[in-house]
């Protein structure tokens, strides 16, 4: 690729010559003022951007300046908060009062279906007194009725109470008469029993000795063997002492020779070995009688400690002895007292129980009192009437159940009441929301006023740059809304919908402004300009690209 600036071959990278190219002027604006179409070619986002740099924006201050209501409005925004933004949150708002505002009728419908039956709740108060007062006139009737069998069954029972107790009374008396009578026939033999009695207690005592002084003999007769015993080893231990003590230190003949040769030891040598063989055999002697006179006093401190223990057995088997002869002594004289005593009571002579116990009876005077005033008592007690209130009953029943129809009917009062009352709070609650959306609308009305204002005071500030050309900044949205944009309208036709030759005016009066705006110029290339033969007048050079029949080669004229 061949690359040239300002006619002369520029030797370089493509990078480099762009990079140069750029320096002089921007690529993009270089493209919008050589190329009538290339503004309409861009996104509408950036044709926006461009031609709005180009106009100019305007604050909210500057649109509402003058205009008190939107002053207003402009004090309601919070610090961080558009226009824009503040229209949304109103319309939010409005849509969710709208909905509650919508609902609120099929609320107030489900509630009114709860609503229970409706009566003439005065009359039944009314009623319910009436039948009232009739049930306590039902009760009194029967009270009365009642009244008199009521006071015969308490006086009978107060005389049957009475009765009962006499009865008891009379009973105990004559379980005890019967009783004093019973024993009158028995004989006396207690004193047998007792004397029975003692002998069984003697006997037990008896054996008991007997056992103990077997025992205690026994004793006796082990301590005796046992001190024979001691007497003997005491006997042998004097033995073995005196046997001990006769012995005497004798010295052999070939006591003092050397075992090995059988010669003699010396003299001196045979005395010391003497003495060295007395002194050890006394030592031996002395140790042996000091251990059997050691023996011998235990075996004698045993004996003594035995014949101690032995004269206690003595002792005790004595007193056995004695208390054995007692014990006898007393069985003989019990044994003899017991059959005296049974000979007593064989003689005894018998009694009439039943004679004793009614004799007893009529002697009792008590037992006599109580049994007349018994009788007295009994006399006093009626025969108990029977009163039919059986009539008077059920039409108290029929009267209960009908005053419970009628208080279940006046609960529906209350019930009725709560309803209406929710029904009112909702009515209310109707009518404020309704009120609140028609402020709340009146703002956004107000907001969609200012907006449209501004967007129209943006729209004439831009139109005014260009002679043919408009721009459409806003369109209409589906909620009411207008949104930005940037359409480019020529002769109210839009751009891409105009004939050629309109683009083509319509794209020079689009550079011819530009070039203004950023003090630039280069020549326009109209592409096609056989279609177009009324050219809009412009500062810039223009390079028109006609198609040509009759020329067979390019030509520059």
């Amino acid at each position: 690729m061949k690359l040239f600036i300002s006619g002369m071959k520029f030797r370089c990278k493509q990078k480099e010559f762009q990079g140069k190219v750029n320096s002089i002027m921007d690529e993009t604006i270089f493209k919008l003022i050589t190329n009538p179409f290339a503004l309409n070619l861009m996104k509408w986002q950036d044709r926006r951007g461009i031609i709005t740099q180009m106009a100019g924006e305007f604050t909210d201050q500057q649109i509402a300046a003058g205009n008190p209501e939107y002053e207003k409005l402009l004090a309601n925004l919070t610090q961080d908060k558009t226009m824009s933004e503040y229209l949304k949150q109103i319309r939010a708002s409005v849509d969710k009062q709208k909905k509650e505002l919508k609902e609120i009728p099929t609320r107030i419908d489900e509630i009114s279906k709860t609503k229970p039956q409706s009566y003439d709740f005065q009359n039944l108060k009314n009623l319910l007194g009436a039948k009232e007062s009739l049930l306590s006139a039902k009760d009194n009737l029967i009270t009365n009725k009642s009244a008199a069998l009521n006071e015969v069954l308490k006086n009978n029972e107060n005389a049957k109470r009475s009765a009962s107790n006499l009865r008891s009374e009379i009973a105990e008396i004559e379980t005890q008469t019967r009783g004093k009578a019973n024993n009158s026939t028995k004989v006396d033999n207690d004193v047998l029993v007792g004397l029975e009695f003692s002998l069984t207690v003697k006997k037990g005592e008896l054996s008991t000795a007997e056992r103990a002084l077997v025992s205690i003999n026994g004793l006796i007769t082990s301590k005796k063997s046992d001190i024979e015993s001691l007497s003997s080893q005491m006997n042998a231990k004097r033995a073995e002492w005196t046997t001990e003590n006769a012995k005497e230190l004798s010295f052999e003949e070939n006591t003092f020779c050397c075992p090995t040769c059988q010669r003699a030891f010396e003299e001196a040598d045979i005395e010391s070995k003497k003495s060295e063989m007395l002194t050890n055999f006394q030592n031996d002697k002395t140790k042996n009688l000091a251990e059997i006179n050691r023996q011998g006093g235990l075996l004698k401190t045993q004996k003594e400690n035995l014949e101690l223990e032995l004269e206690t057995l003595h002792t005790r088997a004595s007193n056995g002895e004695n208390l054995v002869h007692n014990l006898k002594s007393e069985i003989t004289g019990i044994e003899t007292n017991i059959a005296s005593e049974k000979e007593k009571l064989n003689t005894s002579v018998p009694i009439n129980v039943e004679e004793l116990y009614a004799n007893l009876l009529l002697e009792n005077t008590i037992y006599q009192s109580k049994k007349t005033e018994l009788q007295n008592i009994e006399a006093t007690i009626k025969a108990e009437p029977k009163v039919d209130d059986t009539q008077l009953k059920e039409e108290k029943r029929l009267l209960l159940e009908e005053i419970e129809e009628i208080k279940n009917k006046l609960r529906n009062e209350q019930q009725i009441t709560l309803v209406d009352c929710r029904i009112n709070e909702l009515k209310e609650q109707e009518s404020k929301l309704a009120q609140e959306i028609a402020n709340v609308e009146k703002t956004q009305f107000l907001i969609e006023q200012f907006e449209k204002d501004k967007m129209t005071a943006i729209e004439n500030n831009v139109n005014s740059k260009f002679r043919i050309v408009k721009f459409k900044m806003f369109e209409d949205q589906v909620n009411g809304g207008e949104s930005p944009a940037c359409e480019i309208m020529v002769n109210g036709v839009p751009f891409s919908d105009a004939n050629t030759a309109s683009k083509i005016n319509a794209g020079i009066d689009i550079i011819s402004t530009l070039c203004q705006f950023y003090q630039v110029s280069a020549p326009i290339f109209i592409d096609g300009a056989e279609s177009i033969h009324d050219i809009l007048s412009t500062d810039s050079q223009l390079i028109r690209l006609v198609v040509s029949e009759s020329d067979k080669s390019l030509r520059v004229a």
